[in-house]
């Protein structure tokens, strides 16, 4: 059975900056309405696309950072999350448990595979603080600000005669 892969989503195709990208857009577009006609045409396909990442939201709340990732139909026990001072780091994979054979399907849409991304924070959080929930396909990492102690030394000052 053919499957697409989450590395390949449509959506999520970088787009290097092109004055015709628009027209090559509709283009495609229209060629994907005849089929697998588009093949044919010269036009790239899914396959030759760059790997997706996985969609989120950042913020910053009283005291916290929070990173909130959409992983539609993905186990959590698939996914690796790791939180260090300057960043954090998500891999997932989502996988598909049915079989079917190429000749009984109508339509494939969903995608699967792996899935990966890397987030610098703007500000040094504490690792020891994330925590982490999975709710409704989201996944939402909070973790505290690193809070640093301000340092002082009071300085003598000596009277040199």
């Amino acid at each position: 059975m053919t499957r697409r892969f989450l590395a390949i989503r449509p959506n999520d195709m970088a787009q290097p900056i092109a004055p015709f990208a628009s027209v090559d857009r509709m283009m495609r577009d229209m060629l994907r309405a005849f089929g697998e006609f588009s093949s044919d045409m010269g036009y790239a396909q899914e396959t030759e696309r760059v790997p997706a990442v996985p969609r989120g939201d950042f913020y910053r709340k009283d005291g916290k950072v929070f990173a909130e990732f959409e992983l539609p139909g993905i186990d959590p026990s698939k996914v690796e999350l790791n939180v260090f001072e300057d960043r954090l780091t998500l891999q997932a994979e989502k996988s598909d448990e049915k079989t079917v054979e190429e000749n009984d399907l109508f339509r494939s849409e969903r995608y699967f595979g792996k899935v990966s991304r890397s987030i610098q924070f703007p500000l040094e959080v504490d690792p020891d603080t994330a925590k982490a929930t999975f709710k409704n396909g989201v996944l939402t990492v909070e973790v505290s600000e690193k809070i640093q102690a301000e340092k002082m030394k009071k300085v003598a000052i000596e009277e040199k005669a």
